[in-house]
């Protein structure tokens, strides 16, 4: 689903006190799909597999519900699982919007939506946060139609066929990490009481302090900096140009070269991952395009992860994507390796080494442009 006509921010909190998460407690939620009243009863025998989000969210949501497909395809026992995807924005969205979008990834994978009170109640006994603002303030119930901010956890819960809680997983976790902690939970007969994957958490800081802007406009990502002996040259250009708009420095000794085999040598070069999944990017890649057709000083290296060969080329004919290569990796290994959080990512490439991020669109390209005269200029 494309981002709404308004510009709505996700706010992730990535960081959640063990302390507010209760294991081997009883799970209950009173919650709709596209058939209607949905509980804990209704998935008999059933481990469920949940998180929380909305369909517009820019990056993490969907790459949490990429994760889950290709978990759903590796484990031994998917039939003693259902995956779900709660939306925290009934404002918006339906069971239907929330069923076409979660099928997308999997047509296992179920959307269900309700009562704000309901939603807010099945947060709670799961520790999960959530919540809204316009402009700067928080609201209890946004109004349709207006430019809210949502923020939300980014925790993975697994409830066990008894409706309690046994496990909690980062988002981060990857679908190999993932697929490999739901076959050991499933073929596990131990006590149901498990400890989190989270191995720690901070607790100094209010919730709200926590939230990492991710994927969205005109917003910059946190990344850990990974501290790598550049060379000489490359700091002098570094630290003389000002980054484009939205990236945030992040050194690591991880070659252009590697990334994308046919890159040519250049001073500065960008890199962008994206998927058919990832609706803000098939809204970034028409702007790349126009970049990529007009910008000489910065060459451009669109990765597609996953998707087949046949349909990037039906979507680059169908938005005229003629300035862009057609070029796949399968899985999310090589964002994760890149520092990105989710899609759209972007990377910058000084003297064919990794230096800056961006996790989400890049809405306007002037200042890539003026990066990329300001390196030339001080090589």
């Amino acid at each position: 689903m494309f981002l709404r006509l308004i510009t709505r921010f996700c706010f992730v909190i990535s960081l959640i006190a063990i302390s507010n998460l209760s294991y081997a407690k009883q799970i209950t939620f009173d919650l709709e799909d596209i058939h209607g009243k949905v509980t804990q009863e209704s998935y008999p025998g059933k481990y469920l597999l949940l998180a929380v989000g909305y369909t517009s969210c820019p990056d993490i949501c969907p790459t949490t519900l990429y994760e889950y497909g290709l978990a759903m395809k590796a484990i031994k026992h998917p039939e003693k699982i259902v995956p779900i995807f709660v939306s925290i924005d009934p404002v918006n969205d339906t069971a239907e919007s929330m069923q076409a979008y979660t099928s997308y990834f999997d047509e296992r994978i179920v959307g269900l939506t309700g009562k704000m009170e309901n939603i807010k109640d099945l947060a709670k006994q799961l520790g999960a946060t959530f919540g809204y603002r316009l402009n700067g303030k928080k609201v209890d119930i946004p109004t349709k139609g207006t430019s809210y901010t949502v923020y939300h956890s980014a925790l993975i819960y697994l409830i066990n066929p008894n409706h309690e809680l046994v496990d909690v997983y980062d988002y981060q976790i990857g679908d190999k990490g993932l697929t490999e902690a739901l076959d050991k939970a499933l073929s596990d007969n131990s006590s149901p009481e498990k400890k989190a994957m989270v191995s720690s958490a901070d607790t100094s800081l209010p919730k709200e302090e926590k939230a990492v802007a991710t994927s969205t406009p005109a917003t910059t990502a946190t990344a850990s900096n990974v501290e790598n002996t550049h060379t000489d040259t490359t700091l002098n250009q570094q630290q003389a140009c000002e980054l484009p708009k939205g990236f945030t420095e992040h050194k690591q000794d991880i070659l252009l070269k590697d990334v994308y085999p046919q890159a040519k040598d250049a001073p500065v070069a960008l890199v962008n991952l994206w998927a058919l999944w990832c609706a803000p990017c098939r809204i970034e890649l028409p702007i790349l395009n126009n970049f990529a057709s007009t910008e000489k000083n910065m060459p451009l290296y669109t990765i597609n992860l996953g998707d087949k060969e046949e349909d990037i080329n039906k979507l680059f004919a169908d938005q005229k994507l003629s300035a862009l290569n057609n070029y796949s990796v399968k899985g999310l290994s090589l964002l994760r390796q890149l520092g990105g959080k989710g899609l759209p990512f972007n990377a910058l490439f000084v003297q064919g080494k990794q230096v800056a991020i961006k996790n989400g669109i890049i809405e306007e390209t002037e200042s890539l442009t003026t990066y990329a005269q300001c390196i030339i200029q001080n090589k």
